[in-house]
């Protein structure tokens, strides 16, 4: 098993309250028969609908709300295949973060885990506050008690 990826997969499903926000309250997420949303309210699975209990919580990522991202951009890459690979040679290469300005690497981060790209995954981008500020503390501006 690649090291850090169950810890990851189970922080998007239980949550984290040092992580802020990552769906907007008006965003809908589908994908085939399941639709969440808006934001991580109702939830329709088929003929299934439910309200989880945390939909009215702010300022935290919710329980399921990173699992809802990573179905997002799951959908979106698998529908758009040949613009995301390029080269299915390199499809196993592992999460990792490189920060150039021109030819000079300024940051880099490798993992050997599947879902980890950053050493900070509750912030990913608190490398970038450096070069941003505080913006890289919380990117979407979304609710963040943390």
């Amino acid at each position: 098993a690649a090291p850090g990826t169950l810890p990851e997969i189970l922080r998007g499903y239980f949550g984290d309250r040092s992580a802020p926000e990552r769906l907007a309250p008006d965003c809908v997420v589908k994908a085939g028969f399941v639709e969440i949303g808006p934001g991580v309210g109702p939830v329709k699975l088929g003929p299934i609908r439910y309200t989880n209990a945390w939909a009215e919580d702010r300022g935290y990522q919710r329980p399921v709300e990173l699992a809802t991202v990573r179905l997002r951009h799951m959908v979106e890459v698998l529908t758009n295949w040949d613009a995301y690979v390029s080269d299915a040679r390199f499809i196993d290469f592992r999460g990792a973060t490189y920060l150039f300005e021109g030819d000079e690497l300024l940051y880099e981060y490798r993992h050997r885990g599947v879902l980890t790209y950053s050493a900070t995954m509750a912030r990913p981008l608190t490398f970038l506050a450096p070069f941003i500020g505080a913006k890289a503390l919380n990117p979407l501006g979304l609710g963040d008690d943390g």
